[in-house]
């Protein structure tokens, strides 16, 4: 099965209108507080939240709702000249540089993309979390209206060879940037417009034979599938498409974060019975420091399975499993043996949290004597990729890549 990604006419903030980009770009809508959400708003009347997070009143009705308002919203944009759609199909290069929160400075570079939607058994586009089914219906409610790919979601190739990304960094070291903004969420951006036909037939013969990985957006890739399938008798074929960033996994540029999972509501008891049986399924070594914890943790990233804890009474250890025979990833071994059978947790969303920064996480516990901090290595994509290739899953919260990309750059019409 062949893999299609193809160049597009971008729909884009008019430059001549819309001076500073990064007064109408946004974070992606599933990371936006309702704080933040007031204060993009107000940070330009045709800031893209208006359009991915528009907002129910109390009187809506099935035909005018925040998903009816953002449509409306949008072709006005596209009337008033705000939105511009670019003339010839091309391929967009995403630059983002920042620094990690595990100190280092990073440029993670993306191509943005359509990629022809199949379905997840035709092995072309692979998953590596189940979803649920929530944030579906809300996408597919505004991909009704909107008819557009508003964001795009992230994807990961392998390219081994560099071979795609030497095209790239041709086309960069020669051309000057479309947009260049500053620090905004996070991270600076900067974006091309690769309109070389003869690189972009390159480009897309490279990506034929490759298979892609979802890092972030299975609820959104399940929509386009979903209203693709709504819309088959449609004669526009944009309906089978769907606007992606595309970055490559062996980039010096991806960073890749730990999710740690922060335990509460929890009983004394249960705390106390967890802590006595962690010898049962591990070798368990306190640990003076969280510094020195975490270092011990880091060396054996990506060689050998083991977790950080910190409980209440300020202790820190290092657990190593007994066998890895079963528990090859650490997220499925605190998941399967930590999570649900030391701490017989079953109702994940009553006990779990996450967050990416230690400090957070040892400060969360020193909150309270129900709670202790389950301290993660990031999982390796290589890991994510073997767990997507075998037709498996992995824990949800099991990968983050950071940072989160901008919403806003492009947008894609589904219906021309």
């Amino acid at each position: 099965m062949e893999t299609t990604v193809i160049p597009f006419r971008g729909l884009r903030y008019n430059a001549t209108q819309v001076e500073s980009i990064e007064n109408v770009i946004a974070p992606p809508y599933d990371v936006i507080k309702s704080d933040e959400r007031g204060a993009l708003e107000a940070r330009h009347p045709a800031n893209i939240i208006r359009l991915i997070l528009s907002q129910p009143q109390d009187n809506d009705t099935d035909h005018e709702n925040q998903y009816t308002r953002a449509a409306v919203r949008m072709k006005q944009w596209i009337s008033d000249g705000t939105l511009v759609r670019d003339t010839t199909p091309r391929y967009y290069i995403y630059d983002q540089s920042f620094n990690a929160p595990d100190g280092k400075n990073y440029t993670r570079r993306a191509l943005i993309a359509l990629v022809k939607l199949e379905p997840f058994e035709n092995r072309v586009v692979l998953p590596h979390e189940k979803t649920h089914a929530g944030p579906k219906a809300d996408r597919l409610n505004l991909m009704r209206e909107c008819h557009a790919n508003l964001s795009p979601i992230f994807l990961l190739y392998a390219d081994p060879a560099a071979d795609i990304e030497q095209i790239l960094e041709d086309f960069t070291d020669k051309n000057q940037p479309q947009i260049d903004c500053p620090e905004t969420f996070g991270s600076t951006h900067r974006l091309w417009c690769l309109d070389d036909t003869e690189r972009n037939r390159e480009i897309q013969a490279l990506f034929s034979t490759k298979p892609l990985l979802i890092a972030d957006g299975h609820h959104r890739y399940e929509t386009a599938l979903a209203f693709r399938a709504e819309m088959a008798q449609q004669t526009s074929n944009g309906y089978g498409y769907m606007m992606v960033n595309l970055v490559r996994m062996e980039s010096p540029g991806l960073a890749v974060l730990a999710i740690h999972r922060l335990l509460s509501n929890l009983t004394a008891d249960r705390i106390t019975h967890a802590i006595a049986k962690l010898p049962e399924a591990f070798e368990v070594h306190e640990i003076d420091t969280q510094a020195a914890l975490m270092a011990q943790l880091d060396t054996m990233r990506g060689k050998s399975p083991a977790v950080g804890m910190y409980t209440a009474d300020d202790t820190y250890r290092l657990l190593i499993p007994h066998s890895t025979s079963t528990n090859p990833l650490d997220v499925t071994l605190v998941q399967e043996t930590l999570i649900k059978n030391l701490f017989q947790i079953e109702t994940l969303a009553e006990h779990i949290s996450y967050t990416a920064y230690t400090d957070d996480a040892v400060a969360h516990v020193k909150e309270g004597t129900d709670r202790v901090a389950l301290l993660m290595n990031p999982t390796p994509v290589e890991q994510v990729l073997d767990v997507a290739m075998a037709g498996s899953t992995m824990p949800q919260k099991s990968t983050y890549f950071y940072p989160k990309m901008a919403t806003g750059l492009v947008l894609n019409l589904l219906n021309e």
